[in-house]
């Protein structure tokens, strides 16, 4: 069965189309209701979604159109909007001929039950007395003309006060501030800023903060000038506290602190970030402790590598895989693309250790992990999640072919012996392999269900992989 959805944000497209697709619909999008006029005229859908204060064609005149068409006069409609909030718009929307009325942001659950209730609503036939009323007529034109002219109205002036609040908040802190944009783009700096620089906010705002502070046309981090960026928009991080070289307009050093926090949207995602930083020497003055301050950043450096680094492998730790794997399966299930997980333990590790000794059994550690980590594929992540248990985690990738990855492994271990020059071992491996399903409501259900493969292949005599789909 197949939907439109027409709503001019991207984001907004993409979360229902994953909701709706991940129900087995066949969804069709449009960025706002021209386009959305167009397609549906083409693919003739059995329902719309669509929001209703967008550019060109809102969505009341693409109810007007579609009435007017003979081919889609009957196509149920819902309006999902965050802009008509009031009861008054709900009636107006319900004479006019909409089915449903949801605002947003709804969740996946609730998207699902309204659609289904309208779509099981069309089978049965509309029911009597619900008719829409003629969208020609002058009373309607004329309370929808107020209802829009006010919703407008109102959206500007919370957009401009919203505007002088914040611009308010930014010139009260004293220290510099700067909103920076996920492609290193200055959105935003208030007067602190620009005169620690010395540029006008005009020359800074819309161009690139490594340009402006930097004076360089790529991106700055390095062990010896941390930056947040990849910190914020990468890892999430909520607070982060760095010292950082920035250049005046004249070209003279400074060492800045700068503290970078993110700027998350309506539904989560990090869309930009704030830096306040302040002056704390001019280099120029302590070349001493300049070098101080620049060993402390590769300290920091070295500090952050080894927080999420197990000691022994030289992998990531379980920490650091465990929240990588819940990112990783937030963003599956956002996107609809694969995920995959291999769970992987070395076989009779114990005896090995009885055999030879611990220190050996660190060699066959690191040599383990030292092999697995070559044969992985660039976008593979791995960690030492215990002893001498392992997990892989496989973006995008099939079951297929991670299974394909798992097999490689096992062989590449279990072919050649681990020695130390003195004592040789022949290791083997069992390996758990499963996949992200649409009922997987936590990462942790993942987790188990490789766990439990790898148990599986323990159980039918080692040294293989075993799947739970």
């Amino acid at each position: 069965m197949k939907i439109l959805v027409i709503d001019n944000s991207d984001i907004m497209r993409a979360i229902l189309r994953n909701i709706l697709v991940s129900e087995g619909y066949d969804v069709v999008v449009a960025g706002d209701g021209e386009d959305g006029l167009a397609i549906a005229k083409a693919e003739r859908p059995s329902l719309v979604i669509t929001d209703v204060l967008m550019p060109g064609l809102d969505g009341f005149q693409f109810l007007r159109k579609i009435r007017g068409d003979d081919a889609l006069k009957d196509v149920p409609v819902i309006f999902y909007t965050g802009s008509y909030l009031d009861k008054k718009d709900q009636k107006l929307a319900r004479k006019i001929g909409v089915s449903r009325y949801m605002i947003k942001p709804a969740e996946g659950p609730e998207i699902i039950r309204t659609v289904k209730e309208v779509l099981a609503e069309r089978v049965r036939g509309r029911p009597s007395g619900t008719s829409p009323i003629s969208l020609e007529e002058p009373a309607f034109l004329k309370v929808y003309n107020e209802r829009l002219v006010s919703k407008l109205k109102s959206t500007v002036e919370e957009n401009e006060q919203a505007r002088l609040f914040l611009e308010h908040i930014m010139e009260g802190m004293g220290d510099g501030v700067v909103v920076i944009g996920r492609d290193y783009t200055i959105l935003d700096a208030n007067s602190a800023a620009t005169a620690s620089i010395g540029l006008e906010k005009s020359d800074m705002i819309g161009r690139k903060c490594f340009e402006v502070t930097h004076r360089r046309h790529a991106p700055c981090d390095s062990p010896h000038n941390a930056c947040p960026h990849s910190l914020i928009f990468e890892r999430g991080e909520k607070v982060v506290k760095v010292l950082h070289t920035h250049y005046d307009l004249q070209g003279d050093e400074h060492q800045i602190e700068i503290t970078a926090s993110p700027v998350r949207n309506s539904h989560g995602q990090i869309f930009a970030m704030v830096e306040t930083y302040r002056d704390i020497m001019e280099k120029k003055t302590d070349d001493e402790l300049v070098k101080l301050i620049k060993r402390l950043n590769e300290t920091q450096t070295h500090l952050k590598h080894m927080a999420i680094t197990d000691e022994l492998t030289g992998l990531r730790n379980r920490r650091y895989i465990v929240e990588r794997l819940e990112e990783e399966f937030q963003r599956a299930k956002r996107t609809g693309r694969p995920l995959s997980l291999i769970m992987l333990d070395i076989d009779h590790f114990k005896t090995i250790n009885d055999a030879h000794g611990h220190l050996f059994g660190d060699v066959v550690l690191r040599v383990v992990s030292v092999r697995m980590k070559e044969a992985l594929r660039k976008h593979d992540l791995i960690g030492r999640v215990g002893g001498e248990e392992f997990l892989i985690i496989c973006p995008e990738s099939s079951l297929e072919d991670t299974v394909m990855v798992a097999e490689r492994i096992r062989k590449i271990i279990h072919h050649e012996a681990i020695g130390d020059g003195v004592r040789e071992a022949t290791v083997a491996l069992s390996a758990g392999v499963t996949m992200q399903r649409a009922d997987d409501m936590s990462s942790d259900r993942l987790f188990s269900r490789a766990d439990t493969a790898l148990y599986k292949a323990k159980e039918r005599g080692r040294n293989r992989v075993v799947v739970l789909p």
